[in-house]
């Protein structure tokens, strides 16, 4: 079966899915998309895919999937589930100059 680090790794999916009574193939291709919880991979459809059948792929493969305007997460999860922030133990400060009073 495929598993979450498998799909990310590939960059891609394949799957089957019931378009308008047919069954047909679909290729999804992982893309990180900025949010403001991170980065988050999103499976991307090129073709049409009825609502229904993204619900039951982003609970099968425990990734969000994405076609135009509509997102669809696995049941229980949001963008914050997936985020992946950058390491907040690295400061930058800003460059100080000291000045001195004679």
């Amino acid at each position: 079966m495929n598993d979450i680090e498998s799909i990310l790794k590939r960059g891609y999916v394949d799957v089957k899915v019931f378009v308008a009574g047919l069954r047909q193939g679909h290729r999804l291709e992982v893309k990180m998309e900025k949010t403001s919880n991170g980065e988050v991979p999103f499976l991307i459809c090129k073709y049409y895919m009825p609502p229904v059948e993204m619900v039951r792929l982003a609970n099968e493969l425990k990734l969000p999937l994405k076609h135009k305007d509509t997102v669809v997460f696995p049941r229980g999860m949001s963008p914050s589930s997936f985020g992946k922030k950058p390491d907040q133990s690295i400061i930058v400060e800003a460059e100080t100059v000291e000045a001195e009073i004679e």
